[in-house]
């Protein structure tokens, strides 16, 4: 089977740096939009987070199993990319207004246009993410396309955490105070970028792996009864349930740790960006740092990337709030061991081909979509429990933020997200027992079986 292009790897990492330009801008700044631009009380901007979280972890799977029964003249996969784009952006930019205040109706509102960004970002998203397992069958291609794909992610992270702290000020004519409009207009400008990206995406990937045809006819009932009982694609599940809990309480609590405990929002810009570029640097050293790590190569990278972001996480816990030469060092070390996301990506994909050999039943839409599941559940854990955190320990939003309160919101950002990070790579490390020789041979054999099936 003829070897991915260069021009295919390229184009299907656009579509995660477009991802990251509407929803990482959702995820980093929506909780400071809510209580501090619209007003809304802490707990409904927390129940709006975790209804819709919810809600999305029932919506993947359904969206997974859409994909696997979805015969088009585009694939299964290519044609929600098309379809779904232009109402992402939309929708991300619908999140970002409040026409009717912080009353119920604006609560109400909140809720309709965060869900349905939610939602629509499912459509568009766990299409995209099964599209890696479907586009070539050879493992160092696999490993150079997530790769890619990690490479896009934190370009946008990064345009996102640099660019629009900047945005937001130009926009609002100060640093001090951010206005509302501020955020709709940034929030446009990025959906717009996002749009040819995606679509970008779609002309240049290809589906290459189909169902095995004997086996096509599968109920739902039955591909999520073999998806449950796949203890690799579980395993992977947990780390990234785990990991996102702690990703996105660090993510919703971090604009109130730069401005309240450090006391200047333009540390936004730089603290929200090394992380960025040094998970850009580690996608692009991941092959490399893959390969040195023995025949659980996958397995050994993602448990010690974790490990050492866990570490360094605990390290910015305890260094003082106007140290900031030494919590910019401790940001740098935390960045430069960014090199778990792809190595994740090629567990799932080894984790379908270990399904597809042992059961005859391949569902990439809807292991993708249980991947999703997971970091959307551990996402909705982690906004919600940063909000609640920093209330329980005094923060009131308008009012002067105390040391009780400021240790709540450091206690959020860094030290719990530090002691998930260690209890993540602890996992794979103890219950992964599939080498990347063993992936390799059971693709071959699914590839003779496929083979032998069309003869």
């Amino acid at each position: 089977m003829e070897r991915l292009s260069k021009k295919s790897i390229f184009s299907y990492a656009l579509g995660d740096l477009a991802s990251q330009l509407v929803w990482t801008f959702v995820g980093m700044y929506l909780s400071v939009y809510y209580l501090d631009v619209v007003g809304l009380a802490p707990a409904a901007a927390s129940a709006i987070m975790l209804i819709a979280k919810v809600w999305d972890a029932v919506n993947d799977p359904m969206m997974g199993a859409i994909c696997e029964r979805t015969h088009s003249k585009y694939g299964r996969f290519r044609p929600y990319i098309l379809y779904g784009t232009p109402f992402l952006a939309i929708f991300s930019v619908l999140t970002f207004t409040a026409p009717f205040g912080n009353g119920t109706a604006g609560v109400l509102w909140a809720a309709f246009a965060y869900i349905g960004a939610g939602m629509l970002y499912t459509l568009v998203n766990i299409p995209y993410g099964a599209m890696a397992a479907v586009m070539t069958t050879h493992n160092d291609d696999r490993t150079k396309l997530n790769a890619a794909r990690g490479i896009g992610m934190q370009i946008g992270i990064l345009i996102v955490s640099f660019g629009a702290a900047l945005l937001l000020t130009k926009f609002s004519g100060s640093s001090e105070t951010i206005t509302g409009k501020s955020y709709t207009m940034v929030a446009i400008l990025f959906a717009i970028i996002s749009i040819p990206m995606f679509l970008i995406v779609f002309k240049n990937s290809k589906e290459v792996i189909t169902p095995n045809v004997s086996k096509e006819k599968v109920s739902l009932k039955a591909s999520l009864k073999v998806i449950a009982s796949n203890k690799y694609l579980m395993i992977v599940v947990l780390v990234s349930l785990i990991s996102m809990v702690a990703y996105m309480g660090r993510i919703s609590t971090m604009a109130f740790y730069v401005g309240h405990c450090l006391g200047d929002f333009r540390w936004m810009s730089i603290l929200m960006s090394i992380p960025s570029i040094g998970a850009l640097l580690g996608n692009i050293v991941t092959p490399w740092v893959v390969s040195k790590l023995g025949k659980f190569g996958n397995r050994n990278a993602l448990a010690l990337s974790m490990l050492l972001k866990g570490v360094t996480f605990i390290w910015l816990f305890f260094i003082p709030y106007d140290n900031i030469t030494m919590i910019i060092i401790a940001t740098i070390v935390n960045a430069l061991v960014g090199f778990g996301f792809a190595p994740t990506l090629s567990m799932i994909g080894d984790s379908i081909d270990y399904q597809d050999e042992k059961t005859g039943v391949r569902s990439d839409g809807i292991a993708f979509a249980t991947y999703g599941l997971s970091t959307k559940l551990g996402g909705a854990i982690g906004s919600s429990m940063g909000i609640m955190l920093m209330t329980a320990f005094g923060y009131v939003a308008g009012a002067a933020v105390d040391a009780h309160a400021q240790m709540g919101i450091n206690i959020t950002t860094n030290l719990v997200c530090g002691l998930l990070h260690l209890v993540a790579a602890a996992i794979p490390m103890l219950f992964w027992k599939l080498s990347d020789r063993d992936a390799d041979a059971i693709r071959e054999r699914i590839k003779a079986r496929n083979a032998a099936s069309e003869a």
